[in-house]
């Protein structure tokens, strides 16, 4: 029996000390390594693709893991990508991850999109360079499902200058719908909520083509300078503060948003909203689509949202003097050009836009502007014109280098375009007035035009001229009268 209790204990012993063995072995540099590289090795194999890592510690003792200096070339396309992260923290028993140094890396060969083009953005998905903190807390993980938090994640780009100052949400997937909950993003004075996301995925199985999703209403505080690095040089001094809310929905080709509300924070500027982006992954069809069922701008906040933009400032205090200005109607942005239509109310009377656009290929503005009821006078500040009931058909240049060349050689703040109008009626003076024909041509530093009225008893054509779309009053008018001109016209045929 002794002998048999001495093999017995033996074995245990032998068996512990190679269980010890194998632990201490583990924790080692030296196995953990090798072992490290004989995974990475394996997998790179398997994901057919390069997989480096400097380093790894595993604590089998507390059950913690340390990576360092992962490095991922994803396969190769168009697109060159590369992901790298400086060191990965895993607390198996606490399921924290915490990473440190996640760089995300793009190139597709090609210029940047801004090349050559100043007032475009930087950001451009060919070209990116982020880097990223990361902590993750895995609540749940099986076959079946996974349930994980982005406690914390801040990241930037060090090309396009943009980067998230803090993302954390909850996200949980049956590897069919992914519910992403509680979604917070901040970046610099701009702060998103979501409150919930839906994402269904793609799946032969079920026959979903491509992925769809849809969210909560969304809210957030906006400050439009914050992406003016990343999109338009236009919005760089844009620090009015905007308050929005949202629905959005779509997939892969649609974008549809809803219930679209927007004000800022003194309440003069409210726009509520419907509309969508369509053909998402073509940049010549991509297009968006809007039905603004109000957008109201109370007296003097049109001027606070134009003193945003570097841009020079026409005839602001006609604008001012329109007063409240509400407007309804549709607005689609095209390739290249914006296309606005609908009807302007304003306290001095109604204006219909038609196919107002701003075409960036040819850089003019054009349109036509209806009304049956706008006191002009008012507008304009001369006192003697009353009610108008005009339509008018305008284009504009507004290419900054040739607008520079003309203001170069001949001076001038006029905008520079033409406009023929023609007036059905209109009063001035207390005389009623009817069919009107006016055109009016700008040179940048003076405008001239012509306004010309037929009768059975006289033609009257009075021609005028401005250099101050602010001293209108002081605009020289020269009238000419023609007398009985079916008379005339008369005489002149018989001698033919």
């Amino acid at each position: 029996m002794k002998t048999i209790w001495k093999i017995i204990l033996g074995v245990l012993a032998s068996i512990i000390f190679i269980v010890v063995a194998a632990l201490v072995a583990v924790n080692t540099d030296y196995v953990q390594n090798k072992a490290l590289h004989y995974a990475t090795e394996k997998l790179s194999k398997k994901l057919q693709m390069p997989l480096n890592a400097d380093s790894i510690s595993i604590s089998l003792f507390t059950l913690r893991a340390k990576l360092f200096g992962v490095d991922v070339e994803l396969p190769k396309g168009k697109t060159a990508t590369q992901v790298s992260i400086n060191s990965l923290y895993v607390d198996i028993i606490g399921k924290d991850v915490d990473i440190k140094g996640l760089r995300f890396k793009t190139d597709n060969h090609k210029p940047r999109k801004n090349e050559g083009k100043p007032k475009r953005g930087w950001f451009d998905a060919g070209h990116l360079d982020v880097l990223a903190d990361l902590q993750l807390k895995v609540n749940v993980i099986d076959e079946d499902s996974i349930s994980a938090s982005i406690v914390h994640l801040n990241a930037t780009d060090s090309i396009s200058g943009f980067f998230i100052k803090d993302l954390h949400l909850d996200a949980t997937t049956d590897l069919k719908q992914i519910h992403f909950r509680n979604v917070e993003i901040q970046h610099k004075n701009t702060i998103i909520n979501i409150p919930g996301v839906e994402l269904w995925l793609p799946s032969k199985k079920n026959d979903v083509a491509m992925s769809y999703y849809t969210t909560a209403p969304l809210t957030a505080h906006v400050v439009l300078q914050d992406i003016s690095r990343l999109f338009t040089k236009a919005l760089e001094n844009f620090t009015m503060p905007l308050e929005l809310s949202v629905m959005v929905e779509g997939d892969a080709d649609t974008m549809l948003f809803r219930d679209i509300k927007v004000n800022n924070e003194d309440e003069k500027l409210h726009i509520f909203a419907n509309g969508g982006i369509n053909n998402l992954r073509s940049k010549y069809l991509l297009n968006l689509n809007f039905h603004v069922d109000e957008l109201l701008a109370k007296n003097g906040i049109i001027h606070q949202v134009i003193e945003q933009f570097v841009v020079k400032k026409f005839m602001m205090t006609q604008l001012n003097n329109l007063g409240d200005v509400k407007f309804t109607g549709d607005v689609g942005i095209l390739r290249k050009r914006e296309v606005f239509s609908g009807v302007i109310t304003t306290s001095k009377g109604h204006l219909e836009l038609k196919n107002l656009t701003l075409n960036d290929s040819t850089k003019y503005v054009s349109g036509t502007v209806g009304t049956n009821d706008l006191e002009l006078g008012k507008v304009i500040e001369m006192k003697d014109i009353g009610k108008v009931a005009a339509e008018a058909t305008f284009e504009f240049d507004i290419s900054k280098e040739r607008t520079l060349e003309v203001r170069k050689n001949k001076g001038g703040n006029l905008p520079i375009g033409e406009v023929e109008a023609v007036v059905r009626e209109a009063n001035y003076s207390g005389v009623k007035m009817k069919n009107i024909y006016a055109t009016i041509i700008s040179d940048g530093a003076l405008a001239e035009g012509s306004i010309e009225t037929s009768g059975t008893l006289a033609n009257t054509t009075i021609g005028f001229t401005f250099d101050n779309t602010n001293n209108m009053e002081k605009m020289k008018i020269k009238p000419r009268i023609k007398l009985f001109p079916k008379l005339f016209s008369k005489k002149k045929n018989k001698k033919k």
